[in-house]
C-alpha cells in the first residue's frame, strides 16, 4: 500500500493545528486502576475543542484546502461528533458544510451543528445517511470522508503523540474504532516512538466493521444496530484495515449494555463526563487484564464527551429495558 500514514506527517500535522486545538492533558486515574488492577492514564480528549478528538483531523484537512474551497460546497456523514468538528472548522473557514446524520445520533449534537450555522440532515440510519451523501455528491458536493482521509487520520494521531509524550511508560493504549483513522493516526506514530508498546481497538456488537475486517482479510458492509452512534461505520476502508493489521494486537467487542456501564463508571469512578463511545474503553480493557502482565501501564483515549442529560437518561433507560 502506498498511502501509509508516516510517523513525520503526524508530527508535521501536530505543528500545523497546535495553535488550533488543546493540549488535552492525560490524567492518572486512582479509581480506574484500582478497579482493572492496572495503572490507568486516561487522555482527556473529552475536553478537546468541539468535544472530541475530532477537531484535530478536521483542522488539519481543511487547513491542507486552497483558497477555493469557500466555493465549494461539502458534504459529510457524522455518528455527532465529526459533524460538530467539520461544521464549526467551516464556519471558521468560511465553508459550505451539509452534514448527514442517522436519527441515533445524540441530539444534543445535533444542536450543536444547527448552531454552527450548517446544514444539517438526519436520516432513519447509518446506511440511509451515507446514500444521502452519495446522492449530494452526484450533484456536486465535494464529500469529506473521515473514514478514508489520510490527512483527517494524520490529524487524529497527534494525541497519540502528547499521550506518549506525557506518560512514556505506557505498555497498552485502547481506542475505540468508528471509521479507524484515529486508530491509524494514533497507532503509527505510538508504534513509531515506542515500538514495544500495544495497541487494543474497541467496537460493539452492533458496529464490529472493524472486527469482521480483519476476519475476513478485507472490508466487508455490516448491519449496523448498536446505538452507539458514532462507532457506527459500515464498511472499513481498505487503508485503514492495513493500518489496523499492522499494528493493533487485538479488537476487543463489548455490548451497548457494557459501553453504558462504562459510561456510567467513568462518571461514578474516574469523575469524567463521557459519552457512550468512550464508555467502551472500560468493559474492553477489564477483558483483557487477563492478557496483561501485572506491572502493565494502560492508557485509555477518552475520545468525546459529547453527551446532554437527555441522551444520559434516554442510554441509562435502555440499559434498563435490555438487562
Amino acid at each position: 500500500m502506498d498511502d501509509w500514514i508516516t510517523p513525520g506527517a503526524v508530527t508535521a500535522a501536530a505543528a500545523r493545528i497546535k495553535d488550533d486545538v488543546l493540549r488535552t492533558p492525560t490524567v492518572f486515574s486512582p479509581g480506574l486502576s484500582e478497579a482493572l488492577g492496572r495503572s490507568v492514564h486516561l487522555k482527556l480528549e473529552n475536553l478537546q475543542i468541539g468535544g472530541s478528538f475530532k477537531a484535530r483531523g478536521v483542522l488539519n484537512k481543511f487547513a491542507a484546502l486552497d483558497s477555493t474551497s469557500s466555493q465549494v460546497k461539502f458534504v459529510a456523514v457524522s455518528g455527532g461528533n465529526f459533524g460538530i468538528a467539520i461544521s464549526e472548522a467551516a464556519r471558521a473557514a468560511g465553508a459550505d458544510i451539509t452534514v448527514v446524520m442517522p436519527r441515533s445520533a445524540p441530539s444534543s449534537s445535533a444542536d450543536r451543528i444547527r448552531a454552527s450555522g450548517a446544514m444539517l440532515i438526519l436520516e432513519p440510519d447509518v446506511r440511509s445517511a451515507f446514500a444521502r451523501a452519495d446522492a449530494l455528491a452526484a450533484d456536486g458536493y465535494e464529500v469529506i470522508d473521515d473514514c478514508r482521509d489520510t490527512l483527517v487520520a494524520e490529524g487524529h494521531g497527534t494525541l497519540a503523540l502528547e499521550l506518549l509524550e506525557d506518560c512514556p511508560s505506557l505498555t497498552d493504549v485502547f481506542i475505540a474504532i468508528g471509521g479507524g483513522a484515529m486508530l491509524a493516526g494514533a497507532a503509527t506514530i505510538a508504534k513509531a516512538m515506542k515500538p514495544e508498546i500495544r495497541i487494543w481497538g474497541v467496537e460493539t456488537a452492533g458496529a464490529s466493521s472493524m472486527h469482521q475486517a480483519l476476519r475476513a482479510g478485507k472490508p466487508i458492509e455490516v448491519e449496523i444496530s448498536s446505538i452507539v452512534s458514532t462507532l457506527g461505520v459500515p464498511v472499513i476502508d481498505q487503508k485503514m484495515l492495513c493500518h489496523a493489521r499492522r499494528y493493533v494486537e487485538d479488537v476487543i467487542i463489548v455490548s451497548d449494555n457494557d459501553a453504558i456501564d462504562g459510561m456510567i463508571q467513568f462518571g461514578e469512578v474516574a469523575k469524567q463526563w463521557v459519552e457512550l463511545a468512550s464508555g467502551t474503553l472500560i468493559p474492553a480493557a477489564a477483558a483483557a487484564i487477563p492478557r496483561l502482565p501485572d506491572d502493565a501501564v494502560v492508557g485509555l483515549v477518552v475520545c468525546g464527551g459529547n453527551i446532554s442529560h437527555a441522551d444520559m437518561n434516554r442510554w441509562s433507560e435502555h440499559r434498563t429495558s435490555r438487562a
